[in-house]
């Protein structure tokens, strides 16, 4: 019997481009027309099915994972590596996440809840009152720095400042062409090749960086240092390519995205004052210095870092390539389809969040949400791994932020694709109006 598949549109270059740059009104007109799965059918027959209900979520993310391989393979391999757990599948997946999942547990980055504040500190105290300041400036300085603290465990001013330099055009050079189109991966496509060097110089940098740590003392308390002391379940420790292309993914999954979550917030709290003091209450009721744990668990403020994180959904869209035959929503596809979770379409579904356009924190207190109706980070066995630290620091920074500065959203932003991820047109306008004088939290 011939398969089912779902009702469709050809996929071309056009199509590609409106789901890349404008995927939340692309896929609530593709709702609109097709319901609650379409598929964008390749020349060949291919399907590319694309779920945008958290029902459909649920039966792509709780699937065996070994009926899936990564998709975009050839593109985020050439960009992070071969052993970059992106594009490793099935059982060296597995393997990988079993190794790297102790360094991201939430027992090895809390301890660091006074570095992301003295970080946070240092990098907002040159705002002036009557000043405008790019929030994402400062917030990509701020992720930027607690890699250096956090992960790689730098503490030497001189090595940090490297790190920096070396870092930094990782993140500037970075193109969603060359990973949605992986053949332009090639140095005479200038976007490229800019990219290619700049990883070169990170590859030699973190080489030069393992040797050093491997010549010194063996601290395991930061990311890097539980990789070197990992083993496999074989006894084999992991090697340096390895670490370096997982160092890369972190750095490439976490600096700029947890860094435009984090102006979002300060947007959606400047554009809502009375959500920002309501917040503020919150914190000054925690005390004059209350630990940075205790302050990562209040309840208004988790909220108001989770209701950005939906309302400016980073990640649009998570996908898998088939290698078994799927089930999903009444229809079948075959090994070679595709399918994807439309996590933008999830978090503006009204039926789950009246009002989805509207910045609504209460929302998170009022209810709980499944982790396939709220899921920024993604979800199933590829989730991000680094979401507990991502969200420990981004609560830490505002509260930090909000209660040394008074301001406001200077202009209206709107959402366009960096890279493999939204981000601010304008990188967050504020207009900074006066040092607070409420209790310091230090």
């Amino acid at each position: 019997m011939k398969p089912i598949r779902p009702k469709g549109i050809a996929r071309n270059s056009y199509q590609t481009w409106l789901l890349v740059n404008h995927p939340q009104t692309y896929t609530a007109r593709l709702r609109k027309q097709f319901g609650d799965i379409v598929a964008l059918y390749g020349s060949e027959g291919d399907a590319f099915a694309i779920v945008l209900t958290s029902a459909g979520a649920q039966q792509i993310l709780s699937a065996d994972p070994d009926g899936y391989e990564a998709f975009w393979k050839e593109g985020f391999t050439g960009v992070a590596g071969s052993g970059s757990i992106w594009v490793l599948e099935k059982q060296e997946h597995r393997r990988e996440r079993k190794l790297l999942s102790p360094a991201f547990h939430a027992q090895n980055f809390r301890r660091y809840g006074e570095v992301i504040r003295e970080i946070t500190q240092q990098k907002i105290e040159g705002w002036q009152p009557c000043q405008t300041v790019r929030a994402l400036d400062t917030s990509l300085a701020i992720s930027l720095d607690v890699i250096m603290r956090v992960v790689f465990g730098v503490e030497d001013p001189k090595f940090i400042e490297e790190g920096r330099k070396v870092l930094k055009p990782l993140r500037s050079t970075l193109h969603p062409s060359f990973i949605f189109f992986p053949k332009v991966q090639r140095n005479w496509f200038p976007i490229w090749a800019r990219y290619a060097r700049a990883k070169e110089d990170f590859s030699t940098w973190v080489s030069r960086y393992l040797i050093e740590r491997r010549a010194g003392s063996q601290n395991t308390n930061d990311i890097v240092g539980s990789m070197m002391a990992a083993h496999y379940t074989d006894g084999t420790p992991m090697s340096g390519e390895d670490i370096r292309d997982e160092l890369l993914t972190i750095l490439l999954a976490g600096h700029e995205t947890t860094a435009t979550a984090l102006s979002w917030s300060l947007y959606d709290l400047g554009t809502n004052p009375d959500k920002l003091e309501k917040l503020r209450r919150e914190l000054e009721a925690l005390g004059s210095n209350p630990e940075p744990e205790l302050i990562g668990k209040a309840p208004y403020l988790s909220a108001v870092c989770n209701e950005s994180q939906r309302l400016h959904t980073l990640l649009p869209e998570v996908a898998r390539t088939l290698v078994l035959p799927l089930e999903i929503a009444g229809y079948t596809l075959q090994p070679g389809d595709s399918v994807g979770v439309s996590i933008m379409a999830i978090h503006h579904d009204p039926e789950i969040y009246p009002e989805p356009d509207c910045f609504i924190p209460e929302r998170f207190i009022d209810r709980t949400y499944t982790p396939f109706e709220y899921l920024p980070f993604g979800g199933g066995h590829r989730r991000c791994l680094g979401s507990g630290l991502s969200d420990f620091e981004m609560r830490i920074a505002v509260a930090e932020i909000i209660t040394h500065w008074d301001f406001d959203s200077a202009a209206v932003e709107h959402e366009v694709r960096h890279d493999i991820s939204m981000g601010s047109k304008h990188g967050v306008r504020l207009l900074i109006k006066s040092k607070r004088s409420a209790p310091e939290i230090k």
